[in-house]
């Protein structure tokens, strides 16, 4: 067969213009779209650049639906591309040409929720940088914390106040705060507070403080002015002489709710005390708010309410004409419209999706997991938990400390390296102390729980204490965890970047933290969306961190025997060196994406195996391919090149793409910013999966798949190389110190062993859970000796830790 046709045979299709009605269609809407300019007063410059922008997605693609709201996402683009400068200093700038998103939606008739949609189809159809699309997730993770904290805020407002029956009916006639006035004092106050220290508010928990800080101020400025109208007396949280004569000012500035509404109290105590008293101050002395600078009392009083809420109002429009984001005061409107917006929730913050690897190593389900993902109470509950099981732990344990001073001083060292690091990069200064010492406890906590089971099989274990490259690791990975907790937005890759930590090295030392921090331990400390967040950071550097062409894998693959081993290779009963290790997880988070996608296709059940076959050649022969790219994108290739040279009419690369966005990892740029080559100026050049196919992929792949696949050749029925099987469900352990499991048993598996006892549910005797007991609780706990040299000589050849 000659190349030509084996190009043509396995081609991919490449999407085409719509054609010449493109010119009639431009020109009927050109009109509506000036018309909408002239509502807006944009630019002529950021106008004629939105309107280029639409014609260019219009080349390549049908825009069903409303017609403006398009119109929207091409104006939004170009205003947020271009800057004004202010008179604030040389690099001062206003984002958004002055034009508030608000602004936009209310002209273009789109809802927010309808605008989260299209804002990212749009992206993808003017192909957007990736830096523009990161831009878009920020601003949708902003106001959905914002939203999520609203819906809280709603939640408490309804249990302090009580909104007067006839507030309505004379509001306009009253000199005093009304309700609505004083609950939109409390919004705009923590809207104007989050802004004034952003880095304040990088997280779930610490921005659900700020906002509980400025209901508790509110709240004891309502008990200063005595407005027992406004104050719900069932609330559990009132003083208990509130609603008498003596009462004063004294006794409501000393009262304070944070404990009724926060789980973490102290540090929302902290908070208040700190960095909300300083923004307060601020506040005081820009003149946003008037009022007693000392006590933070008289805000609401008749001579300065309406005052401050105007004020507030203002300096909240600064903030968002500078930085042209949405104007989070409109949540206001969604109590009495809830039904247009019930979509929108908080998006960004949904419950994280579970990962395809090690789905069985997860702990269990919380008892309540059927009701409604809460993220507030998720992040508060994950904090909650390590800082129970860890807080205490302020240094290394005395079971650690038996490995010497030398060893240990060696380990505080690289960590107070480590927290210089942090506290240099860390943005949220005021909170760098907080939430560096839980990770450093949690950091004790598990070196003791690693050291305790790992020395039984190897007792040269103590020399790990003295390994840079591990205590780092761990290190890093206990701070991962405490920021991913707190629900921050310094997401993964940050905390390598923090600690000039390369994926390769960091990803070895998860499976060992999922181990022995999981509540499939008895005391384990990490709850189940941390096990989460750890399988999912660890898939993220398989699948492309790890394959950038600065870490050291290539140096281990240069120094390799060629062709790299197989599944076959790396899953055989011997000692695994590193890059066996590497590999051997790759194979297996491939295979399950495969199986995946093929499902999502329709793929029959002997497709995958084939496909497997070549994607595993694509990894052992032609390794250079995964250089700078992402494992999915070579999947992708794998699938489409084998329905090509099979001659399947379907699936279509399109159809590929579509199911891969089913997928929990799925991301747009995937499929949009393939690497195709490095310029003569170091600069990467881009192009989409398409392209990457057809000139990159095929003629690297092309002779294996049409040697293997084509059924004109002889060798069609070659043998298909043995895919990865995940591990079945393993026995839960209930105990810590004692090897007691619950599982699902058949009849034939029970008493297989001489000591083994077996408690059936709802079968076997009480007396038979009575003998269980007194073997958990009679047996004495053994301590480990450091000189232990008891070691089965086959478990020296497991390479958990050394790997």
């Amino acid at each position: 067969m000659s190349n030509d046709v084996q190009e043509q045979e396995v081609g991919a299709e490449v999407v085409t213009s719509a054609g010449a009605t493109i010119d009639e269609y431009l020109e009927t809407m050109r009109l509506k779209f000036e018309n909408l300019c002239r509502d807006l007063n944009m630019d002529l410059e950021t106008e004629s650049k939105a309107f280029k922008i639409l014609k260019e997605v219009l080349k390549h693609y049908s825009l069903e639906g409303e017609i403006l709201h398009w119109f929207c996402c091409a104006l939004f683009v170009a205003c947020r591309q271009s800057t004004t400068p202010t008179v604030g200093g040389q690099n001062a700038v206003v984002m958004g040409n002055c034009v508030p998103l608000n602004n936009l939606l209310r002209s273009c008739q789109m809802s927010i929720y309808e605008f989260k949609k299209k804002i990212k189809l749009w992206c993808d159809m003017a192909n957007m940088p990736q830096t523009f699309v990161l831009q878009m997730e920020e601003l949708e993770r902003k106001f959905s914390i914002t939203f999520t904290i609203y819906k809280k805020y709603r939640d408490i407002s309804d249990q302090i106040y009580s909104c007067p029956p006839n507030e309505k009916k004379h509001s306009k006639y009253s000199t005093k705060c009304s309700y609505i006035k004083l609950d939109d004092i409390c919004w705009r106050l923590f809207l104007c507070a989050k802004n004034q220290k952003p880095t304040t508010t990088l997280d779930l928990v610490t921005s659900y403080n700020l906002m509980m800080c400025c209901i508790d101020l509110i709240y004891a400025n309502v008990l200063a002015e005595k407005r027992t109208d406004l104050i719900n007396p069932k609330f559990e949280g009132l003083p208990p002489n509130w609603n008498s004569p003596d009462f004063d000012e004294t006794q409501a500035r000393n009262h304070c709710i944070l404990a009724y509404f926060c789980e973490m109290a102290d540090e929302a105590k902290e908070m208040k005390a700190g960095v909300f008293r300083k923004i307060m101050d601020s506040f005081f002395q820009t003149n946003i708010v008037v009022g007693n600078e000392h006590t933070l009392l008289d805000l609401i009083s008749n001579k300065n309410y309406e005052r401050n809420l105007k004020s507030l109002n203002i300096s909240y429009e600064q903030y968002v004409l500078s930085v042209g984001e949405l104007d989070e005061r409109i949540l206001g409107a969604y109590q009495q419209d809830s039904s247009e917006h019930s979509n929108l929730n908080e998006q960004a913050l949904r419950q994280p999706v579970t990962p395809l690897t090690r789905k069985q190593d997860l702990p269990a389900q919380p008892v309540m997991s059927e009701q409604k993902f809460e993220p507030v109470a998720n992040a508060t509950n994950n904090v909650k938990e390590l800082s129970t099981a860890v807080s205490h732990i302020t240094e290394p344990t005395d079971f650690v400390k038996q490995a010497g001073e030398p060893a240990i001083a060696k380990m505080l060292k690289i960590i107070k390296e480590m927290e210089e690091q942090f506290l240099a990069k860390f943005p949220m200064r005021s909170e760098t102390h907080n939430r560096f010492q839980l990770a450093k406890s949690l950091y004790f906590y598990l070196f003791d729980h690693i050291l305790r089971a790992e020395i039984k099989t190897k007792p040269h274990i103590v020399q790990k204490i003295s390994l840079d490259i591990f205590n780092m690791t761990l290190m890093a990975c206990c701070t991962e965890l405490v920021l991913e907790a707190y629900n921050t937005e310094l997401k993964f890759p940050w905390i390598l970047e923090c600690f000039s930590i390369n994926a390769f090295q960091f990803h070895k030392i998860i499976e060992i933290v999922v181990r022995h921090g999981s509540h499939g331990t008895h005391e384990g400390c990490l709850t189940r969306s941390l096990v989460k967040h750890l399988n999912s950071i660890e898939e993220t550097c398989l699948e492309r961190l790890t394959w950038t062409r600065n870490s050291p894998i290539w140096d281990m693959i240069d120094n390799a025997s060629k062709p790299l081993p197989t599944w076959s290779d790396v899953t055989a009963d011997k000692a695994a060196g590193q890059l066996q290790i590497f590999l051997r997880k790759v194979f297996l988070l491939g295979w399950l994406r495969i199986s995946k996608l093929c499902s999502e296709l329709n793929l029959d059940e002997k497709k995958p195996d084939k496909i497997w076959t070549i994607f595993e050649h694509s990894i052992t022969h032609k390794t250079h391919l995964m250089k700078d790219r992402h494992l999915d994108q070579i999947i992708m290739c794998a699938i489409y090149i084998y329905i090509r040279v099979t001659k399947m009419e379907e699936p279509k690369f399109s159809d590929i793409m579509r199911a891969y966005r089913n997928q929990p990892q799925a991301v747009n740029s995937v499929y949009r910013e393939v690497l195709i080559s490095v310029n003569e100026h170091g600069e990467y050049v881009l192009k989409d999966i398409i392209h990457f196919y057809n000139y990159t992929y095929v003629p690297e792949m092309k002779k294996f798949c049409i040697n293997y696949l084509d059924k004109s050749e002889d060798n069609v029925n070659l043998l298909m190389s043995p895919h990865p099987t995940e591990r079945t469900m393993v026995p839960k352990k209930l105990t810590h110190n004692h090897s007691l499991y619950v599982t699902q048993m058949s009849k034939n598996e029970m008493q297989q062993s001489p000591g083994q006892v077996v408690y059936v549910i709802r079968s076997s005797p009480a007396k038979r859970l009575d003998l269980m007991n007194k073997i958990v609780l009679g047996s004495g706990k053994r301590v480990l000796d450091f000189a232990d040299t008891t070691v089965n000589p086959i478990d020296q050849k497991r390479q958990r830790l050394e790997q």
